[in-house]
């Protein structure tokens, strides 16, 4: 009995197996789903030594990641290059173009932007008083 209702079962599911695809939803090639991944990852910045450069990478879920060349950053892509402000790619599948690039927005040194100075503050020395008499 119990090898009937196996059969029976399989046989309900082998039409299921065969459905093609819903002709409603978009399809989406495995290039386009690994380029769509790619690019929730973000370039923070790169940090670089005369024996090797690393990259900071932000993943989609807020993970920080450090990265160097030859190091996989998702299943079916590695680290090809790192530079003064970008980090390369390389796609293991046969994708059009084989290679993603990651860029640093703006300054070179970008983390030189945020700094800002207050020139309404002066150093004194102890027991001196400012001229408005604080």
């Amino acid at each position: 009995m119990n090898r009937s209702l196996c059969w029976g079962f399989f046989i309900a599911m082998a039409p299921v197996w065969a459905m093609p695809p819903n002709p409603f939803q978009p399809q989406i090639s495995p290039c386009e789903k690994l380029t769509g991944q790619l690019s929730t990852w973000v370039l923070q910045g790169v940090i670089s030594s005369p024996r090797t450069n690393t990259a900071l990478m932000l993943s989609p879920q807020g993970a920080w990641r450090r990265m160097k060349v030859d190091m996989e950053l998702i299943p079916g892509a590695k680290i090809e290059s790192i530079g003064t402000g970008f980090v390369n790619a390389r796609l293991e599948l046969a994708c059009q173009p084989s290679s993603y690039r990651w860029e640093l927005k703006g300054k070179t040194y970008a983390m030189d932007s945020g700094i800002t100075s207050d020139s309404g503050s002066a150093i004194r020395k102890p027991g001196e008083s400012d001229k408005s008499g604080r």
